[in-house]
This record gives C-alpha cells, sequence and structure tokens, in this order.
C-alpha cells in the first residue's frame, strides 16, 4: 500500500508538473508558445482570460462579434489599443449582450464596436440562445487532469514539429497561422472563380436551402444594447460587417428577395442606433479577393480600415446609414 501510494504520488506531481510547465491553457508560454495550443472553446478561453485571469484590468474598451469581428486586430492602431476583441465564433446578438452585461459588473466601458451580421437574424440559426455554461465551462484549470495532460502532449508535439495552430493574440484578435503562411508563400487561392464558388455554396446552404426569415426578437436584444449604452454611458459603435464582392453579386443576381430582407433590417437598425457604418459595399478594398481569406472573413487590413472609418481617419470605405439615409432604401 506504501508503494502504491509513492508511486500515485509520483505519478500526479509528474503530470502535474509536465501540465503545469507546458500549460495547454495559454496562461504561460515560456516553453510552449500561444500558437502551439490547441482551442477547443474559445468561448471559455477568452472568458477565463478576462474574468477569472482579471486581464480586464488592461481593457477599457471591447470589440463584440462573430468570427467576422476577429480581424479587428486592436494592437494594430494607437486608436484600439485598449480594446479587448471578444468575438467568438457563430457569436449572435443574445451571446454578444451577455458578454458585455459580464464585462459591466466588472468594469466600467468607454467605447464597444458591435458587429452585426445580418445571418444573426436568421430564425433557422437559433439567434436568441445562449448556453451560459459554454463560456464558464473548463474555467477551473486542473493541472493534475489526464486530460490536460493530452493537450500538454498535442502541443508539445506541435512545438517539436513547429506546426504553429489558429490562436489568439492577447488582444483577442484571431491569428490564421497557416493560412498566412500559405499567403506569404503564394500558395493562397485567391481566384476569382473560387470565391465565386464559396459564395455560391455559402448562400445555398445558409440563406436557400435553410430559408432566410427575420427573428423580430432580435431587435428587442439590440434595443438593449442601446440602452445599456446610455445607463453605463459608454460610446456605442454599430456597423455591419463586410463581405467580399463574389457574396454581392450572387445576391443580386440571383436572389433579391434575400437582399430585401437585408435593407429591411438595415431600417431597423437606423431606428434603433440612429446610425450605423455598413461595410459590405461595393468599394474597391472589398472587390480585392486578396484582402479575404474567404467571402465573409477579412484579413487585417480590412479590419484596419474599419477603425480607421470609424474614427474619421478615412472616408473611402463603407457608408454611414442614418435616418435621411434610410429613407431612400
Amino acid at each position: 500500500m506504501k508503494y502504491f501510494l509513492l508511486i500515485t504520488v509520483s505519478l500526479l506531481s509528474s503530470v502535474y508538473i509536465f501540465n503545469y510547465t507546458i500549460d495547454p491553457f495559454g496562461i504561460q508560454n515560456k516553453l510552449c508558445e500561444q500558437k502551439y495550443k490547441p482551442v477547443l472553446n474559445e468561448r471559455a478561453k477568452k472568458y477565463r482570460n478576462i474574468f477569472y485571469e482579471n486581464n480586464i484590468k488592461y481593457y477599457d474598451s471591447l470589440i463584440l462579434g462573430s468570427s467576422r469581428v476577429m480581424k479587428i486586430v486592436p494592437s494594430n492602431s494607437k486608436i484600439t489599443s485598449s480594446f479587448y476583441n471578444f468575438g467568438v465564433h457563430v457569436a449572435n446578438n443574445a451571446e454578444k449582450l451577455y458578454i458585455l452585461k459580464e464585462w459591466l459588473k466588472v468594469k466600467q466601458l468607454k467605447t464597444v464596436y458591435l458587429g452585426i451580421d445580418y445571418f444573426n437574424f436568421h430564425s433557422l440559426q437559433r439567434p436568441l440562445y445562449v448556453n451560459y455554461q459554454k463560456f464558464k465551462e473548463g474555467v477551473d484549470i486542473n493541472y493534475f487532469s489526464f486530460s490536460t495532460f493530452k493537450l500538454s502532449i498535442k502541443s508539445l508535439i506541435n512545438k517539436i514539429n513547429d506546426k504553429p495552430i489558429t490562436y489568439f493574440n492577447d488582444d483577442g484578435s484571431i491569428n490564421y497561422v497557416n493560412k498566412d503562411k500559405l499567403i506569404m508563400q503564394k500558395k493562397y487561392n485567391f481566384t476569382t472563380q473560387h470565391f465565386i464558388e464559396m459564395a455560391k455554396n455559402g448562400i445555398e446552404k445558409d440563406l436557400v436551402n435553410k430559408k432566410f426569415t427575420i427573428e423580430n426578437r432580435v431587435y428587442d436584444i439590440l434595443t438593449e444594447f442601446k440602452k445599456l449604452s446610455y445607463e453605463y454611458n459608454f460610446k456605442l459603435i454599430v456597423f455591419i460587417t463586410p463581405m467580399n464582392h463574389s457574396v454581392l453579386d450572387q445576391l443580386e443576381t440571383n436572389h433579391q428577395d434575400i437582399l430585401n430582407k437585408f435593407k429591411i433590417i438595415d431600417k431597423k437598425l437606423v431606428g434603433i442606433f440612429g446610425e450605423i457604418y455598413k461595410f459590405n459595399t461595393r468599394n474597391t478594398l472589398n472587390e480585392n479577393n486578396e484582402n479575404f481569406y474567404d467571402p465573409h472573413h477579412y484579413r487585417s487590413i480590412i479590419g484596419d480600415n474599419i477603425v480607421n472609418r470609424i474614427n474619421n481617419i478615412n472616408d473611402h470605405y463603407g457608408i454611414i446609414l442614418n435616418k435621411d439615409f434610410s429613407n431612400a432604401l
């Protein structure tokens, strides 16, 4: 029994030391850098990073949205250097509101950038659903765990083989390591035909086969954003995320009914917020395939231009919708 206990203690100690040293959760990066560590639940990872590791103290402003805001890189500009990008994949507006409320429980905000996708209104895509546990599961880190040990092994193998994977920067923005590597090597497929095919498939899958109908209760959620901005006195900037021209081409040619629904959403948003930025327009930036990874996910050059436009550094990207403009839609 004595030897069994010694062996058990030694094994657990070894697992703890190994897990703590590699740290697949990304808190420590001395031996194994963040780019080699798998992200299993980005909601919990970002939630833990801000609220449990107290990194909220470094930020006074927030970017909210889906993966379509993740390449707004706060550290790229002095204007946004105090912003945290809390974008998470397929985030709906109910989830964004939850994050905002959690933040306001802890700290006042100066500015919030709220990125909105038309997909957020799709009645068949659970636009009102929030799984609160998704943000909190895995928050308690267990270095004794053998499941953590598996993650540590995977991270170490990635490190040894120098195979970085997609990861989040400290400011919450995403780093598509392998895609950017292909771009640097001139091996990424930016051809017009490739983007047309991706746009067609995406529209068919998400908006046609699952017929796009507007869930009107989403507007109530967005109205709450506006109320909170008054109550907590922060500046709220609302924008519609960019699309590559291939999406607009397909919609204008084959799906005018969907475009009409988008216009209805535009007018409703202006009615709630008074003014919004619309970046899914035809312009030289959105017409250049090399500014996008795919028709909906843009590179940081687009993110930088979003920040500059919002802060009046340029006026050539996107348009501003207000009540006068929306009357003409």
